[in-house]
């Protein structure tokens, strides 16, 4: 898979718990993506075989 579609796949997943994407980082085994949700900044990590983490 190519990068693109993987910070776009990691995306999409931390979408479903935020209410909007502040900025990501994309590392070789996960992406990193912070964002709003409720007022709050959050961070998680969506690894690439799919599971999803809360730092």
């Amino acid at each position: 898979m190519d990068e693109k579609t993987r910070i776009q796949r990691a995306e999409e997943k931390a979408l479903e718990r935020l209410d909007y994407i502040l900025d990501y980082y994309s590392a070789p085994d996960f992406v990193e993506i912070v964002g709003r949700v409720g007022g709050d900044t959050v961070t998680y990590r969506v690894y690439n075989d799919g599971h999803m983490y809360e730092r």
